[in-house]
């Protein structure tokens, strides 16, 4: 097996790793994952949002699903360019689902992840992720943003 294999395997458990906490909404588990100056970006049709470092992420992430009865985060799809013995880049497709809590609406999200990783204390984290809203379904209606890329 090829050192990027290896790459690729142990950053594909890293995004694993972020959806099981996602969805079981356990974001005092998350802290681990991300570098100590770790960026996130949601750029959304709401306006972009950026918070710095994995304490202030995971409290992100906790009040973002507080709106959600039921909720479970999918990645889809997964791309990555390893850059150095330290360092990769990767796009991570997405697909999310959730019950509203206020109004009982089934809404699903459709999302692209520019993701930068980084090998820290034995082991792979994310350094910065930029998340794209590429679509978002409630009920019947369809809402979709045009995708912005990102050479790997």
């Amino acid at each position: 097996m090829a050192d990027d294999d290896l790459v690729y395997l142990a950053i594909t458990r890293l995004l694993g790793r972020y959806a099981d906490i996602a969805t079981r909404k356990a974001w005092s588990e998350f802290p681990p994952l991300a570098a100590p100056d770790a960026r996130f970006t949601f750029d959304t049709a709401r306006g972009v949002v950026e918070v710095v470092g994995p304490d202030a992420f995971a409290e992100f992430g906790a009040s973002s699903l507080e709106g959600f009865t039921f909720y479970e985060y999918i990645p889809l799809n997964v791309v990555v360019k390893v850059d150095s013995d330290t360092t990769a880049t990767g796009r991570v497709y997405s697909f999310e689902v959730g019950e509203d809590r206020e109004s009982g609406h089934w809404v699903t999200f459709y999302g692209l992840y520019h993701d930068d990783y980084v090998y820290v204390d034995g082991g792979w984290r994310f350094a910065s992720r930029h998340y794209q809203a590429l679509a978002r379904r409630a009920n019947e209606h369809l809402d979709w943003f045009p995708m912005r890329d990102r050479a790997l």
